[in-house]
């Protein structure tokens, strides 16, 4: 190593540095300190002078004047190549300490002005664990809707891994916002763990990926009813499907017939509609809850509320008036959505009378509804009561058919559980509580009926399955507790 030497390497540098972009120049400075290559270089250089001025002194230890001079050179050149390893071993292991966190606030702002971040992400998921301590105003920049739109385009869901995590959950004064914006994000991007774990219940794409990571980070978050209810979860999934709804761009492809949105096989439509993977994410959601015992509310009312706004959008196709009497119209997207809210709230109140069984084993006729059951129920009625009052907005058949479920549900309850019920082989021969929360709540959404309502229930309870005695049984019964205009 000589003079020229040592200026070619410090050329390089300044080379490197000015070809880095502004996010990558931030990163370096973020992670190695500021003295480390200026001093290296300085070393260097005076390694350089000690070896070439005649100073005449004798050498260190008496060793000969090669050997010393053969050290200084590899000195020379040792030191600044040590400290620009250094420097990218620091550069690479990025690790955020209480020194350079001050730092993440501005190399986040460099990373919105650029609108580069990959290396936002290899970063921060190298401090998961050291983020609690992230000051406000970087966490505030870290939940910008522009840096959560571009890391989940990429593929990149680090925003949820990190709310996934408790302590730095806790340590956001903003956690509410910034669950809004991952998960509203995550909606209007379609392919995500939201959409895997969707898919992979109900199907949408043939053969979906649903990997561990993915499934992991579902479970802790979305499917975990305690971090679903204390960040508010179900607010930016309701808000995101109603906006999407209310918007009315979706009306007129939303009213057509459409074999996509609803097919089996390959990439159906709903697999990246924000409405579908919003319900169906709120489903996953209270199904959890109510097979954990979860004593908390988890919003059912949010499923009524997307159906009545559906409904206010929904029309029946004109050219559905030329189907034969008691043929099912083909589904468009707002009716295919409209079936699934309803048989959602059907199957979760089966699960809620299905978990109240099985914790009363001993006298399972004796079990009384939960808190969630009852919602449940309450907006299972309220959603039927809204279909039957609005006749252009669904087809017949498919209408009649959901209020036929409620009803058949109803007497399945008072006269065979075992027809909707898995009860492992106990001889249960009613449940009464909960077949009179079902009358209950039905008879309360009768007392001000349009004449849809008359002629729906009229038309559903006549052409019943009085083969099945069970309902035979419960129709009889009906007939005595149920208001005499609504009988056939």
């Amino acid at each position: 190593m000589n003079l020229e030497g040592l200026l070619t390497f410090f050329g390089l540098l300044a080379a490197a540095l000015a070809i880095m972009g502004p996010v990558q120049r931030r990163a370096l400075g973020l992670f190695v300190p500021k003295w480390l290559l200026p001093t290296s270089i300085l070393v260097a250089l005076l390694l350089l002078v000690l070896r070439d001025m005649p100073l005449g002194i004798p050498t260190l230890f008496g060793w000969r004047l090669e050997i010393v001079s053969y050290l200084l050179t590899l000195g020379a050149f040792v030191v600044p190549v040590a400290a620009a390893l250094a420097s990218w071993q620091l550069w690479y292991n990025a690790r955020l300490s209480d020194r350079n966190l001050v730092g993440l606030e501005p190399f986040l702002q460099t990373a919105l002005q650029q609108s580069e971040f990959q290396e936002v992400d290899r970063i921060l998921r190298k401090n998961l664990d050291r983020l609690v301590t992230i000051p406000a105003e970087a966490a505030s920049l870290l939940f910008d809707p522009r840096v959560v739109r571009r890391l989940v385009s990429s593929h990149s869901f680090l925003h949820l891994e990190l709310l996934a995590r408790r302590p730095f959950l806790e340590s956001l004064s903003n956690r509410l916002q910034a669950v809004e914006v991952v998960v509203r994000e995550m909606l209007e991007l379609g392919a995500s763990p939201i959409q895997s774990a969707v898919v992979s219940e109900w199907g949408g794409i043939e053969h979906p990926r649903y990997s561990e990571q993915d499934k992991k980070l579902i479970t802790v978050t979305f499917q975990d009813p305690d971090w679903y209810h204390d960040t508010n979860a179900h607010y930016p999934l309701i808000i995101t499907a109603i906006n999407k709804i209310q918007g009315g761009a979706l009306d007129e492809s939303y009213n057509r017939p459409d074999e996509n949105y609803a097919a089996r096989q390959g990439v159906s439509k709903r697999a990246t509609c924000p409405i579908y993977l919003a319900v169906k994410t709120e489903v996953l959601a209270i199904d959890r809850a109510l097979k954990v015992g979860s004593a908390k509310d988890f919003y059912v009312s949010d499923l009524f509320q997307i159906l009545q706004k559906i409904l206010d959008h929904s029309k029946v196709d004109p050219f559905c008036a030329n189907i034969p009497t008691g043929t099912q119209a083909e589904d468009t997207p707002y009716s295919f959505l409209i079936e699934n809210i309803v048989r959602d709230i059907d199957n979760l109140t089966e699960t809620a009378v299905q978990q109240s069984v099985n914790r009363h084993n001993d006298a399972p006729e004796n079990t009384r509804p939960s808190r969630i059951g009852i919602n449940l129920v309450r907006m299972w009625s309220f959603s039927l009561w809204e279909i039957m009052g609005e006749p252009n907005k669904l087809d017949s058949v498919l209408r009649d058919s959901l209020v036929e479920s409620y009803f058949r549900f109803l007497f399945a309850l008072g006269w065979q559980p075992s027809e909707v019920l898995d009860l492992n082989g106990q001889n249960v021969k009613n449940l009464n509580h909960w077949r009179d929360l079902l009358l209950k709540e039905l008879k309360e959404r009768l007392r001000s009926p349009k004449q849809g309502h008359l002629d729906v229930i009229r038309s559903v309870l006549a052409h019943l399955d009085f083969g099945k005695p069970f309902i035979a049984d419960g129709y009889s019964w009906l007939k005595t507790v149920f208001p005499k205009q609504f009988l056939p």
